[in-house]
């Protein structure tokens, strides 16, 4: 179940923040969740049976949202809760495209696919 960021959960999404191997310090992370709560840009927070066990960064435009980036706890990341985010995306926001960043690009491609096989 995808939850909006918000400021009380501000130590769990820089703990997820974390695990991004391009974040590589505690500043970096704090500077991307600034950017991510400002404008266009929102994070949500993947909550699995009570757990946090991932995040996503977004960015909203007219009409497509881009999905910059996706990270996960330990033995999270897989297709199965990545499909999970995005599904809730696309119910959250009907009317808008899903788009990749560079760093997503290839799973909104695996998402499609599974969307298209799946009708």
């Amino acid at each position: 179940m995808l939850v909006k960021y918000s400021d009380s959960k501000r130590q769990i999404a820089m703990g997820l923040l974390s695990t991004v191997q391009a974040f590589n310090s505690i500043d970096v992370v704090q500077l991307v969740l600034e950017r991510f709560t400002k404008g266009n840009r929102q994070i949500y927070l993947e909550r699995k049976d009570g757990t946090y066990i991932g995040i996503v960064m977004i960015i909203l435009e007219e009409e497509c949202l881009i999905v910059d980036r996706m990270a996960f706890i330990a033995n999270e990341e897989t297709v199965f809760n990545e499909n999970e985010i995005l599904r809730s995306l696309t119910s959250i926001y009907p009317d808008r495209r899903l788009m990749g960043s560079l760093k997503t690009s290839a799973m909104i491609e695996r998402f499609e696919m599974g969307q298209v096989n799946e009708s």
